[in-house]
This record gives C-alpha cells, structure tokens and sequence, in this order.
C-alpha cells in the first residue's frame, strides 16, 4: 500500500450530509414583512417584497433583517448599473436568494398538495407513463 493515510471504512467518516430543511410555512414569521429600506428604486422595492413574500423567507429571522437589507441595496446597485452583478450574488447566495444559495443552505421547498383527480391520457405514450409511474409509486 502506498505511503500515507489509510482511508477510514465506510460509514466511519465525520463528514455527514446536512438534511435538507423544508419550512412549516411560507413567507415571513415575524408579523408583517418589514418595510422596505428607504432609496430603493421601483426594482429593489419589489424585490424586498418578493424575497420576504417567497416560502424561503421562512428561514430569515428578525436577525438577517440588516444583511437582507445589504442585499437589496447591492441588488438595487446592480438593477441600476451602479454595481457589478460579481459583487452582489455572493451576498444574495448567502441568504438563499438565489437558486445556488438555496442548494448550498440545503433548503427545500414545501411539497405541495399533488391533484387528486386523475389525468386521463389523451395518447398510447402518456398512458404507458402513467401505468408505469403507478408501477413505481
């Protein structure tokens, strides 16, 4: 065997994967959605009000407000072409603004409710991938 560290058996490592986070609920958990920080143009106002309205937003705590309010400013910046958009998205990754954040926070979305009233397949193909995703279920 060569020099060095001997590899650990399997299942031994300290290294464990986080579990995904889903929230109980969506939107902010505190009372009504702050108000947005002043001198925000029309872009950065609405982003405030998407962030905070989205079901991640049940994540943040009174705490983020300051670090949310960095981040729609540095978003504002960059919708205004004050700011490159290099600067801003490590900040909007770190608080699960953006698609990559959300994965590297491992935070899921809610599993929403799934129809129950059952799709008639209108063709040969649709019908045997119903047949199969009833098999697999």
């Amino acid at each position: 065997m060569a020099p060095g560290q001997k590899p650990e058996p399997p299942g031994s490592s300290d290294r464990q994967r986080t579990q995904w986070k889903r929230p109980d609920t969506d939107g902010w958990q505190y009372g009504d959605i702050p108000r947005c920080p002043a001198g925000l143009t029309i872009d950065g106002q609405k982003a405030w009000k998407v962030w905070l309205g989205s079901w991640w937003a049940a994540f943040y705590t009174p705490d983020d407000l300051p670090g949310l309010e960095l981040a729609v400013k540095m978003f504002d910046g960059v919708c205004a072409g004050h700011l490159d958009v290099g600067k801003a998205v490590p900040l909007l990754d770190r608080y699960g603004i953006t698609p990559k954040g959300r994965q590297d926070l491992r935070w899921a979305e809610r599993p929403t409710a799934k129809p129950s009233a059952a799709v008639e397949p209108s063709d040969e193909i649709a019908a045997r991938r119903e047949t199969r995703k009833a098999k697999l279920a």
